[in-house]
């Protein structure tokens, strides 16, 4: 028995060393634009998801994985490595036509996987900004970029406000136009990444879909995948056209797995498949988020909220070099978008990081086999978000006054009147309209009246009973609520000053005509000056005590890895 038991382990520690020793792999991100969590066949099967669904079956499902509320926070947290509420980007979006991007001060993931030896290739929507050329991706460590620069476009026109974004890496590109975005996307993928083939560096491709975001215009071929929707009411229409851009990343995730078979490139790859943000199933007063045709049950709410179905988003990781006995298999650690840069570090062989990151890597829970008692060691919880949702000014002082924070089971969620997480809707719980015959699901009301009359949201849920978040245990747990309310209290100590600001007039900033079409300009901001990276303001600074961490779970688990930490 013994015997036995020291060569399987033998057997397993040369396996693991020849992965980490063999060249480096190609990485391939693919970040659809707003897919909820019941927005694909591996979570409900009534969808018709043929590649998502193989992923699933062949990859890891990461059950744990967050993102941020809305689209341009959950990329800035993707390329720094940092919160949003630590890179500038943690008050609503980059609007197309402001006069900000990500902060320049950040050197970003492309750039840190090019110093390793990687090509870097983009394909789909950028929506970090675009006000000066040093702010576009080609200047930010991407070798090849063919996207959309704005928050979103007609489909067909690639337009927004009449004005053109699609962009081939520094100008604008008027090839193909008229055929819709998705299908270019997937014609992009397939070129970029053939032309890889035979090359001696590894590639790093992002591929950020435009898909399944508004508008809703879908071409004949994607109306018809879902065709048992039926019915003339506009939820029913909307739901099905919404499918059918669902259909259309489904199509460019199997142009990318197909796409590195013919390259040779397939059998050193790590693909990955995720969502910026929630689905949108609840109609907001927003930009973009006035039509709600995503999905996210069971899980509460959507897009733009701090819960679960704001925040929480399908995730799966495909690495071909492991064996197939972790093939569609499941796994609950925690982890935030963020993490994605230094574990795309160590997957490249460095662990150099800089200083003042938040995201951790999560090499040792997406390697080899994994355990339940691993759940924590590498992260036991995180900021899921803070931002300020106030639209009504163009910069706030201190921003950051909803948050929402995870330690282990617990989630707590702190909001203000100002945040779209407590608006009044008919129902949190949405169906889909293909499944009217799904239980209803009822829950605790988070709302709250101070002493002003104002709404303000105080949550409590256990996620490990509760993963729905049905029952507020708020009021019940006060000592939690004290413990977490220093997470976010030293979170906001840490945090910088937002850079977001309201859009421009366009005539100020598109008035350059290329063959009859309007297109940005990308000289009417000054980043360091317009909007440096800085401390937040001295009187929205905190005096906290520090949080205790538990370190004699993660010491009771040490044999779990032999390089994990702990980590709020």
């Amino acid at each position: 028995m013994a015997g036995n038991f020291l060569l399987q382990h033998l057997l397993i520690s040369y396996l693991l060393a020849s992965w980490t020793s063999a060249s480096p792999p190609n990485i391939i991100f693919i970040m659809a634009d707003d897919i909820g969590w019941n927005d694909v066949g591996f979570h409900n099967p009534k969808l018709k998801t043929p590649n998502m669904n193989w992923l699933a079956k062949e990859g890891i499902e990461l059950t744990n994985h967050y993102a941020q509320p809305l689209c341009s926070p959950s990329r800035s947290a993707l390329m720094t490595g940092k919160y949003p509420s630590n890179n500038g980007l943690s008050q609503l979006v980059v609007q197309d036509f402001s006069k900000n991007c990500l902060p320049l001060e950040h050197k970003i993931l492309p750039q840190h996987l090019k110093e390793l030896g990687y090509t870097t290739k983009y394909v789909g929507k950028w929506h970090l900004g675009y006000c000066d050329k040093g702010c576009l991706p080609s200047k930010r460590g991407i070798d090849e970029y063919r996207g959309i620069l704005s928050s979103q476009t007609e489909h067909f026109k690639w337009e927004e406000m009449g004005v053109v974004h699609r962009f081939v890496n520094d100008s604008v590109s008027l090839e193909n136009i008229g055929t819709h975005h998705s299908i270019q996307e997937k014609s992009d993928v397939r070129e970029m990444i053939t032309a890889h083939k035979g090359k001696d560096s590894p590639l790093f491709m992002m591929i950020s879909t435009t898909a399944p975001h508004t508008p809703l215009q879908v071409t004949q071929e994607m109306l018809r995948v879902h065709d048992f929707l039926v019915g003339d009411d506009i939820e029913t229409m909307n739901r099905r056209k919404y499918l059918g851009l669902v259909s259309a990343v489904d199509d460019i995730i199997g142009e990318a797995i197909q796409s590195l078979r013919e390259a040779e490139l397939y059998n050193n790859s790590v693909v990955i498949f995720t969502s910026d943000n929630g689905g949108a199933s609840i109609a907001l007063q927003l930009h973009g988020l006035d039509v709600a045709p995503g999905n996210n049950y069971p899980l509460r709410n959507a897009k733009g909220t701090l819960f679960e179905g704001g925040v929480k988003v399908p995730t799966i990781y495909l690495d071909t070099r492991l064996s197939k006995t972790y093939s569609g298999s499941k796994r609950d650690f925690l982890m935030h978008i963020s993490d994605w840069l230094p574990t795309f570090k160590q997957l490249a062989g460095s662990d150099q990081l800089e200083a003042g990151l938040d995201g951790v890597s999560q090499y040792e829970n997406l390697r080899g086999g994994y355990s339940g008692l691993q759940k924590y060691c590498v992260r036991s919880g995180m900021l899921l978000a803070m931002t300020d949702y106030s639209v009504n000014r163009n910069e706030s002082l201190c921003g950051a006054t909803d948050a929402a924070v995870r330690f282990k089971d617990w989630k707590l969620i702190h909001g203000t009147d100002t945040g779209l997480a407590i608006k009044d809707i008919p129902t949190e719980w949405v169906k889909p309209a293909e499944s009217p015959e799904l239980p209803d699901l009822l829950g605790d009301s988070c709302l709250k009246i101070d002493e002003n009359g104002n709404q303000l949201a105080r949550c409590l849920f256990n996620l490990k009973d509760d993963p729905h978040e049905q029952s507020n245990l708020y009021d019940l747990h006060p000592e939690i609520v004290e413990q977490m309310m220093e997470m976010i209290n030293r979170e906001k100590s840490r945090r910088v000053q937002n850079v977001y600001k309201l859009p421009l007039d366009t005539n100020n900033v598109t008035s350059r005509v290329y063959e009859g079409h309007v297109i940005p300009r990308h000289d009417f901001c000054h980043p360091r000056t317009d909007f440096p990276l800085q401390a937040v303001h001295p009187s929205c600074q905190f005096d906290v005590s520090e949080f205790t961490e538990n370190t004699e779970y993660c010491n009771k688990y040490i044999s779990c890895s032999n390089t994990f930490f702990c980590r709020i």
